[in-house]
């Protein structure tokens, strides 16, 4: 007798929701690209962005501890995530914090859980502005760094990976020389006995190793501290000068998210054909309109997005395949997949993450 699968009815509801966040998503996607004063709203834009990935997060984390699997790692941009606290901590300080962010326009991405990085960060902005008493400056940048070109001790083991670096520095009271070695222990802190003693820098310290990154601090009594945060990057290759575009075949059944995508990916310079079901797809394919990359849907009205990619595949071996899903957990038991699909990304994606998985792909 089959067992039910008691997880099954929050997978379509996963589903369902996340494919009105990926809505939102590529709706934010183009406001950034089609407003014209961008500067004023894009700290509504970002707030807009870093809330649906949270919502999307907790979702996932539910039917994850259901079917007990840990969650697929998404492709994160941390620049998104520091200006949306820099903007809300900022309004919350105004009159006592000046925020001052030097982010790298081209930063890499990084994987893995956009609420690990929400937290550390947090962690490290809201003691940078309780370490200042009357008023200063907590200074935020970013960049890529190349272990292999730079002289990083702590990282020889990891020496040709590529990496990207986040410095938070505060003109604070600093920290006594004779307490720096016990920083991230758990039974120690800096903070008055009278505050809640907590131990935000001990799981920030935990969970950049987790992702095999590292996090020092330098700090001088009375002339403030920095901390410097090093995690893998995801390095994605830069758009090629060639005149040939390459051809993008997305298969979506749901319009809107269809004519967002498409009008997002030409954006950034690709030809975009598109398909409405897993019959339209075979049928553009057998007219010869090969594509040199196809995005489809697992979730289609008439053929599911894995039945059609093998048909799909029938026709043309070669071409490689995203698959996107509306759970990432859908897919935890098919061991098989990884023959038929590169990459399996899962809704709310943002349009980096999809650019650079494309560019990974297809150049």
């Amino acid at each position: 007798m089959q067992t039910e699968d008691k997880s099954l009815p929050l997978k379509h509801l996963a589903h369902d929701i996340n494919n009105i966040l990926t809505r939102i998503l590529n709706s934010v996607e183009l406001l950034k690209k089609k407003v014209n004063n961008y500067d004023e709203v894009s700290s509504i834009l970002n707030s807009i962005e870093n809330g649906t990935y949270m919502v999307s997060e907790i979702i996932e984390d539910v039917i994850s501890e259901t079917i007990n699997k840990s969650p697929r790692k998404k492709r994160i941009n941390i620049n998104l995530l520091i200006n949306d606290l820099a903007n809300t901590i900022g309004i919350q300080l105004k009159e006592k914090i000046n925020f001052v962010l030097k982010l790298d326009s081209e930063l890499n991405l990084v994987e893995g859980k956009y609420s690990d990085f929400y937290r550390v960060m947090l962690n490290l902005i809201v003691n940078a502005s309780e370490a200042i008493q009357d008023k200063g400056t907590i200074t935020i940048s970013t960049s890529n760094i190349e272990a292999k070109n730079g002289n990083i001790d702590e990282l020889k083991l990891f020496e040709n990976q590529s990496y990207i670096q986040i410095k938070v520095a505060d003109t604070g009271t600093g920290i006594d020389s004779s307490a720096l070695p016990y920083i991230f222990e758990e039974s120690f802190s800096t903070k008055s006995k009278l505050k809640n003693r907590g131990i935000g820098l001990t799981i920030a310290n935990k969970i950049i190793k987790s992702y095999n990154g590292l996090i020092k601090v330098k700090s001088e009594a009375g002339k403030g501290t920095e901390f410097t945060i090093l995690l893998p990057a995801v390095k994605s290759r830069k758009k090629k000068n060639t005149n040939s575009k390459k051809t993008i075949l997305i298969a979506e059944d749901e319009i809107i998210l269809r004519e967002l995508l498409s009008e997002l990916l030409e954006s950034y310079g690709y030809n975009v054909i598109t398909a409405s079901d897993g019959n339209d797809v075979i049928s553009k394919i057998n007219s010869k309109l090969i594509p040199d990359i196809l995005i489809i849907d697992q979730k289609m009205p008439d053929i599911d997005g894995i039945s059609c990619i093998k048909k799909v595949k029938e026709i043309h071996e070669d071409l490689p395949v995203i698959l996107a899903t509306g759970s990432q957990s859908e897919f935890y038991e098919d061991t098989n997949l990884t023959r038929i699909v590169n990459r399996v990304i899962s809704k709310p994606y943002n349009i980096e993450e999809m650019v650079s998985i494309i560019r990974e792909l297809i150049g």
